[in-house]
């Protein structure tokens, strides 16, 4: 759509992150002339980029950068005059007062998204996060316009596809609830050649998830003699998990299993196992706190 080329992600499953980027051309009017944006650009580069995942910062309204501007010239002005420091006759004070006002309230980087310190394409292309190039423009000031629009539409169909997945989420269980009766931890820990019986899904659970994980889940998985039975036992808990909002958080447990069942002495591995484990508890238990700190925990373990 109007040039706007999508370089990584999947528009009907947005991640939350996203990355927008111009080429700016040097503009043939740009001789000794200066813009804002000008400390932006690295190495021909506009990027803006916006995390949607956790929170949305608060902006500051209008009045409040009006009251602050003024605040901070007035008592530059007392300071001056209290020191004897007389100020230029062609000085106009309210002119220079409504300028400050007007730069204070220019939205270069709107939000909830701030540029982002890009010196090279391949290195935006490297980041884990929906990116979109607009193209190129000469000079940075229309480039800024467009960059700071797609914010604010991805922010609402990322949340909007959010919604349809909690409703979808929603639906199924009700469905399997009414369908199926709810089993506990016990119900779950009898000595069987399946990880779990058919029908069985985290929808219908209503025991210690992370007793059921530790206890059962991955022991199972990692006494299996074959990867051949390790993928059939591992279905199995996919489909448990189906109900869970973020598979990407189960799928990495299946990735730590992996790992630790050719490698036994992974540090890493199992840092990761015992996290993602502690993120899908947090999830279940609804602790949203818990739950992000646990994100920030593996992203810097990723590193």
């Amino acid at each position: 759509m109007l040039g706007i080329e999508q370089k990584k992600g999947k528009d009907e499953e947005l991640c939350g992150r996203m990355i927008a980027y111009a080429k700016i051309l040097p503009s043939p009017d740009a001789n000794g002339s200066e813009s804002p944006f000008d400390d932006m650009i690295k190495n021909g580069l506009l990027a803006l980029e916006g995390d949607f995942r956790q929170f949305s910062p608060k902006v500051p309204s209008r009045k409040a950068i009006s009251d602050a501007v003024d605040d901070k010239l007035n008592h530059m002005l007392e300071s001056m005059e209290a020191e004897g420091i007389e100020l230029p006759a062609n000085l106009d004070v309210e002119a220079m007062r409504e300028r400050m006002k007007e730069l204070s309230n220019m939205e270069v980087i709107p939000i909830p998204a701030r540029i982002g310190s890009y010196s090279h394409e391949e290195d935006i292309l490297a980041e884990e996060a929906d990116i979109y190039y607009i193209g190129e423009f000469i000079g940075a000031s229309q480039a800024h316009y467009c960059l700071t629009t797609l914010p604010i539409y991805y922010q609402a169909v990322y949340r909007e596809q959010a919604k349809r997945q909690e409703m979808d989420f929603l639906n199924a269980a009700l469905e399997e609830i009414e369908a199926g009766a709810f089993v506990d931890t016990d119900d779950l820990q009898n000595e069987s050649e399946e990880l779990f019986p058919k029908g069985v899904s985290l929808n219908t659970f209503v025991g210690d998830l992370g007793k059921l994980l530790n206890t059962r889940v991955i022991p199972f998985l990692l006494a299996l003699e074959n990867d051949s039975d390790y993928d059939v036992q591992v279905q199995q808990f996919f489909q448990f998990m189906k109900g869970y909002p973020n598979q990407k958080d189960v799928k990495r447990i299946d990735i730590a299993l992996r790992e630790i069942r050719t490698q036994r002495d992974s540090k890493i591995a199992r840092q990761l196992l015992e996290l993602s484990c502690q993120k899908l508890c947090a999830v279940y238990d609804e602790d949203a706190a818990l739950a992000q700190k646990i994100a920030q925990d593996i992203t810097e373990l990723l590193k």
